[in-house]
């Protein structure tokens, strides 16, 4: 008789069927012998198999409708954290914000990468005019509609539209204003008021340094940036004259080795014996705090350090009282001119995983709820939008009613001066450095940049 070996089905059923067999024995004995507390047992391991299910579910939704912000901005940290976030997530609870700070010097390098990797964040802080508008220029961004818009005027789009008129790629959200911060203690003590022209502000230095307590002027060059967006670009303008030598660079009518621009140079060029003696090897971060402990006099910045300073100043138990003045003119009979710069936009990354809800965060940016909230927040950034606010932080008041004496122009060569190889803002960068570290003559980083800013493909473009 031939036997023939089960199947792996067969075995397969069987040992199913077995195993049935038993799990039925014993679940009828424990029925019987637990029947109560089996019932009840039962239901809680069901309610709590539902209520896992449904964690589950909620936490994967959520999970999916989490908006990375990308930003520059590694100081407001604590206030979006805090404050900023709180907010819209009571508004919208579904979706979760995370805010994602870069270095600052490291930003649009590494922001590049992630966009052109796909690799970036659902929205992005956005650099005003030319840096903004590359990007743009590359796809990376969403168009607005003037839906989204109706909040911001022509003039605050303007820092975000592309050269067609017709194209808003990031939402207007906030200006500062360039100010030089002072240490009122400081000045009580050697009876020192304000200053109003350039003399002036070189006296005040001088007495600083002849009372020998504390460094006159914080200010610091291994960052770089300090000495273009803040010196060249912020106390400049009083001694080339504001918007109309800023166009007239753009038209062609200007040059850089003009006198005007040569008298900014030659103000910067006073500065080094004022400085800290480690001055090359001190970053942003060292010259803040420099200031906000009190040791140091005077602070060339701008209102995007006010709240910054005072944080530092408490974290490290040596509050100042601060004060503020206008950079100094040129001579006392002279129109002021202030940087009052767009600072940053947000737009929405053209790849994100989250469009709606990426939509819904920027119809929040543009309500009048945001434009109070960033005002109370983050003090010294101003909104850009139609929303009437209330701004109650003193310093930023007082840098605001500057307005009304000043006439308002923005940092010389954002907008169309840097469409160039070598970039006009490193290549500034590099110059104004030299000059403040007496290693260039005005006159010489006058030419420098003439020759850099002919190269300017806009301007061959306009004036072939």
């Amino acid at each position: 008789m031939r036997v023939s070996s089960p199947s792996v089905e067969d075995t397969n059923n069987y040992n199913g069927s077995l195993l049935k067999r038993g799990l039925d024995v014993v679940i009828r004995w424990v029925e019987r012998a637990f029947s109560a507390k089996w019932s009840a047992l039962s239901a809680w391991l069901q309610a709590a198999f539902m209520a896992s299910c449904w964690s589950l579910f909620f936490s994967a939704n959520l999970s999916a409708q989490e908006l990375v912000i990308e930003s520059w901005r590694k100081d407001d940290q604590i206030f979006w954290d805090r404050v900023i976030i709180p907010a819209f997530q009571r508004k919208h609870p579904g979706i979760r914000l995370k805010f994602a700070p870069e270095e600052a010097l490291l930003y649009d390098g590494r922001l590049y990468s992630r966009l052109s990797t796909r690799a970036a964040g659902d929205v992005v802080f956005c650099r005003p005019f030319d840096g903004g508008l590359r990007l743009n220029d590359k796809g990376f961004f969403q168009a607005l509609t003037e839906k989204q818009l109706v909040n911001f005027d022509l003039d605050a789009r303007r820092a975000w539209t592309a050269d067609d008129g017709k194209t808003t790629y990031c939402l207007p959200v906030a200006y500062v204003i360039h100010g030089i911060f002072y240490n009122k203690q400081v000045f009580r003590k050697l009876q020192l008021e304000p200053p109003n022209t350039l003399a002036e502000f070189m006296d005040r230095l001088q007495k600083v340094a002849a009372a020998g307590q504390v460094t006159p002027l914080a200010l610091g060059t291994a960052d770089m940036w300090e000495a273009t967006q803040v010196i060249f670009t912020g106390m400049g303008p009083n001694f080339w004259g504001g918007e109309k030598a800023r166009h007239g660079l753009m038209n062609g009518s200007k040059k850089f080795t003009d006198p005007e621009f040569i008298k900014a140079w030659r103000m910067m060029g006073q500065f080094k014996p004022y400085m800290h003696p480690k001055q090359s090897e001190m970053s942003n971060s060292d010259i803040q705090v420099l200031f906000a402990t009190g040791n140091a006099a005077i602070y060339p910045t701008g209102s995007w350090d006010i709240d910054f300073l005072r944080s530092t100043s408490f974290a490290y138990k040596k509050q100042i009282e601060m004060g503020v003045f206008k950079p100094p003119v040129d001579n006392k009979n002279q129109r002021c001119h202030l940087s009052v710069h767009p600072d940053f936009g947000i737009g929405i990354n053209k790849n994100t995983r989250h469009p709606e809800a990426s939509q819904v965060f920027l119809e929040w940016l543009a309500s009048q709820e945001f434009a109070q909230l960033m005002t109370d927040t983050l003090s010294g950034f101003f909104s850009l939008s139609k929303h009437a606010v209330t701004i109650n932080d003193p310093l930023s008041l007082e840098m605001m009613n500057w307005r009304q004496e000043c006439d308002d122009t923005i940092r010389i060569n954002a907008e169309k001066l840097n469409r160039v190889w070598p970039s006009m803002e490193e290549e500034l960068w590099y110059v104004n450095v030299k000059v403040i570290n007496q290693e260039m003559t005005p006159e010489q980083a006058a030419q420098y940049i003439q020759r850099i800013h002919e190269k300017n493909a806009y301007i061959k473009q306009m004036h072939p």
